[in-house]
């Protein structure tokens, strides 16, 4: 072959060969830190969620549930949310008493919250707190729905749900009627 005729021979390889050595090097994954070469910068804040009947309606015999669990913020990798851990500890209450089981000492991630912003209104309910935790104890039956009481429960639960609804999932097998029950009366 003379000059001109081998490199058109080779060129079309050539290229080929740069292509295919091209796509190869644009189709492998970026390395990026792992959790051993960066910190994780993930700050948790413990909290509680509020009473949590284990049987629905309630009656005398009742355990009511509270749970521990935490978010987490971090900057770098969540902007617009929180992490969610799985209940850290359950602290039950009967007639007599009440007892505290911790369920795990890890803060790790099982569910991711949205940020929603807190309005006056919402925080005017989350300010009965208390009161509808001693209005929750107290019930021996089905509340009535005409009771100012029932309506501020269900105002409070479902204010909480709408801004926990992470947790609430992770939860809800346990709770299911009445949470249920709750989302049904509005």
């Amino acid at each position: 072959m003379t000059g001109r005729k081998s490199l058109m021979f080779w060129k079309p390889l050539i290229i080929g060969a740069l292509l295919a050595f091209l796509l190869a090097a644009c189709g492998t994954e970026p390395t990026r830190p792992t959790a051993s070469t960066s910190p994780d910068l993930t700050t948790w804040t413990q909290t509680e969620s509020p009473l949590f009947p284990a049987t629905w309606p309630p009656t005398s015999e009742t355990v009511w549930v509270r749970y521990a669990f935490a978010y987490g913020r971090n900057p770098t990798l969540l902007i617009d949310g929180s992490y969610v851990t799985a209940p850290l500890s359950k602290t039950e209450r009967r007639a007599g008493g009440a007892s505290t089981t911790v369920l795990t000492r890890e803060m790790t991630q099982a569910a991711v919250q949205g940020a929603l912003p807190l309005d006056d209104a919402t925080l005017s309910i989350f300010e009965k707190a208390e009161q509808v935790s001693d209005y929750c104890l107290k019930l021996t039956a089905m509340p009535d729905l005409k009771q100012n009481e029932t309506q501020d429960l269900l105002a409070y639960y479902n204010a909480w749900f709408r801004y926990n609804g992470a947790f609430l999932d992770l939860i809800r097998d346990a709770h299911a009627d009445f949470i249920d029950w709750v989302a049904l009366n509005k």
